[in-house]
């Protein structure tokens, strides 16, 4: 389980990252964690044969990475003054998502924070390759945030999305994460913790689908497989009996329908990393609905031996 002492604000100039910004320093406020600003960039034109020689690529490469850490800085001062502990961290590399993981490799970190774009209108959130690679590949956990501010004083509400039955092999200990991670963060931000199991009993019931077999009987069965396992999990944590929640449907309609219902935000999910592999495999459901929903999403990752 994090304990947010470290905290790592990925700066990517192609979003507004004030969002990413201020939570980040909610955080820091409530934990006395320290932050670290972290951007990378290249530039083509420096990167590829021209006239000039090493020496003056170099410097050109330097002086733009210097602008970079300006630019960094600007953004730590206020910070700063404020009392808090902000290093500035800028690297050259044409690929942004092995920049940060590299880093993250290298320095212990504890959550990993960033702005993602959001289309109002549209209702939905469109993610950077950058935002992507970061769910999939980055090995501690990710805050992507929105548009919406976290105000002091404002109670929040955060769901942690789980899945007690184990589909598609995931292992048990990912929701023990999820809900160990979620109460954490509810307590440092003072917020209201749901739980969430979505099931579809819809595929199981249409193979049932025979003159000999009660569907009526079949799908309580069902439900009550799942209600015995949401209860199960939940009951080793001081969690409210009443923001426990089962529902039936797809979970990629679900899950946004219950986190715009229940006005979420903020929602945890889980990724499984398998050791050995060169990426970190979310599941199927998740990769559906992360572009599809309003909330923050903070996804915990859980590592899995190579075989198990």
């Amino acid at each position: 389980m994090f304990t947010h002492k470290h905290l790592v604000v990925v700066v990517d100039s192609a979003e507004d990252n004030m969002t990413a910004l201020q939570k980040a320093e909610l955080l820091m406020a409530k934990v006395g964690a320290r932050l670290t600003l972290f951007s990378s960039g290249y530039n083509s034109t420096l990167a590829n044969n021209h006239p000039f020689d090493k020496d003056t690529t170099e410097k050109a490469k330097e002086a733009y990475i210097h602008r970079m850490k300006l630019s960094l800085e600007e953004k730590a001062e206020p910070l700063r003054e404020k009392g808090y502990e902000v290093d500035c961290v800028t690297m050259w590399d044409k690929h942004p998502s092995q920049a940060i993981i590299h880093y993250l490799e290298d320095n212990p970190t504890d959550l990993v924070v960033k702005s993602t774009h959001h289309q109002n209108v549209m209702q939905r959130t469109l993610f950077s390759h950058l935002d992507w690679d970061l769910i999939r590949y980055s090995p501690v956990p990710l805050l992507l945030t929105k548009g919406a501010s976290w105000n002091h004083g404002q109670t929040l509400s955060i769901t942690a999305s789980v899945d007690p039955i184990h589909t598609n092999e995931k292992p048990a200990k990912m929701d023990q994460e999820i809900l160990a991670d979620s109460l954490r963060l509810a307590k440092e931000l003072e917020a209201e913790l749901s739980v969430l199991h979505v099931y579809d009993p819809t595929p199981l019931l249409i193979y049932l689908d025979q003159p000999t077999v009660d569907a009526g009987e079949i799908s309580e069965q069902i439900r009550k497989q799942h209600q015995d396992a949401l209860n199960e999990l939940v009951a080793p944590y001081d969690i409210d009996p009443t923001h426990v929640y089962l529902e039936t449907g797809s979970p990629g309609t679900m899950i946004p329908d219950f986190l715009y219902q229940n006005d979420s935000h903020l929602v945890v999910m889980g990724a499984l990393a398998r050791k050995g592999l060169d990426r970190i495999l979310i599941g199927h459901t998740a990769e559906r609905i992360l572009d599809r929903i309003n909330a923050d999403i903070m996804v915990v990752k859980v590592l899995q031996e190579e075989g198990s």
